[in-house]
């Protein structure tokens, strides 16, 4: 063998035996890093690098760093990002199936919701998967609930108010506009002022969103209704999954599901704290009866068909279906 074959010889075997570049994968979510899911995604983050000997190692832009959830989509398909938490409102906007877990009144309990995500998240995942993304692990983030200036108990009590919507929430502000209500739309960052100033009356949230931007002490009425169940996602591109080694990614998966039911567990008794902490300062909940609760009931199936239209309808259909064989077992 020649001088310059047993040194190309030496090269590739070098070559061979070094271990490969590291996969970097860079997520991003809203949440603020103290929070349950930044916590927990920064545990992820740790397992993943340790499940595969540092050859996949995740960077997470914590709150909002990256954008808000359309523009960490947009990201994502062209390559800047490859990972991201999303909830119910972003991933619409991949999978628009997603959003009929959110039509209001719908879905009114723990048990309920958790019966539903069982049997549709094959579907959900498959239709992600027809998009390019990877769904690594769902998770439960609370439930939206009306607070407002003025107590609410009945259904036109709130009606006769004006009702702060997410802009991005086209399909609850057409619900509520068929429900009788009157939505206006209103970004995050002008609620409080639009609340001070008069603008709006009411507005839709979780009690740990309320509590942690101080939106109650401005609204310090909140019923104790659930309107909707929020949703998270962990999801990761098709192209970037693709690169993980096939060996580790049962283990990677098993790790992120891990993460998304202690986030489940956290944010329950974080509401539950946060709750204490509003009521402690001068938050008050009104709690209703069954026979009122009939009534909100009552006043939302006599609209069912039409604000089944604004959303995914055969989505809808089918958790409606769910639902009647969850009641009747």
């Amino acid at each position: 063998m020649t001088r310059r074959g047993m040194l190309t010889g030496l090269l590739l075997i070098v070559l061979c035996a070094a271990p490969s570049a590291a996969q970097e994968i860079k997520l991003a979510s809203v949440a603020p890093e103290a929070s349950p899911w930044g916590q927990a995604l920064n545990r992820m983050a740790s397992e993943w690098s340790r499940i595969s000997n540092g050859r996949v190692r995740v960077r997470i832009y914590h709150n909002s760093i990256a954008g808000e959830e359309a523009d960490v989509i947009r990201k994502m398909r062209i390559g800047q990002l490859q990972a991201a938490v999303l909830t119910s409102a972003g991933m619409k906007n991949v999978v628009p199936e997603v959003f009929s877990v959110s039509v209001p009144f719908m879905i009114s309990s723990e048990e309920e919701l958790e019966y539903v995500m069982e049997r549709i998240e094959p579907q959900l995942n498959e239709e992600f998967e027809r998009n390019r993304l990877h769904v690594l692990a769902w998770s439960h983030a609370g439930w939206i609930h009306f607070f407002s200036k003025q107590p609410v108990t009945y259904p036109d009590d709130l009606k006769r108010q004006r009702l702060a919507a997410n802009p991005n929430d086209q399909e609850l502000q057409q619900a509520f506009r068929i429900m009788g209500y009157r939505p206006i739309p209103m970004p995050q960052p002008d609620l409080l002022t639009s609340l001070n100033s008069g603008m709006v009356d009411a507005f839709y949230t979780s009690p740990l969103v309320a509590a942690g931007f101080q939106w109650f002490a401005l609204a310090p009425n909140m019923l104790d209704l659930k309107v909707a169940p929020f949703l998270g996602a962990i999801v990761i591109t098709d192209a970037a999954w693709r690169r993980v080694p096939d060996a580790i990614k049962d283990e990677l998966l098993r790790s992120a599901d891990v993460v998304a039911n202690q986030i489940d567990d956290q944010i329950r008794d974080l509401e539950r704290e946060a709750l204490v902490m509003m009521r402690r300062h001068g938050l008050s909940v009104q709690e209703l009866s069954p026979e009122v609760h009939e009534l909100w009931r009552a006043d939302v199936e006599q609209h069912s068909q039409a604000i089944q239209e604004v959303f995914d309808a055969e989505m809808t259909a089918r958790i409606q279906r769910i639902l009647a064989e969850y009641q009747s077992r």
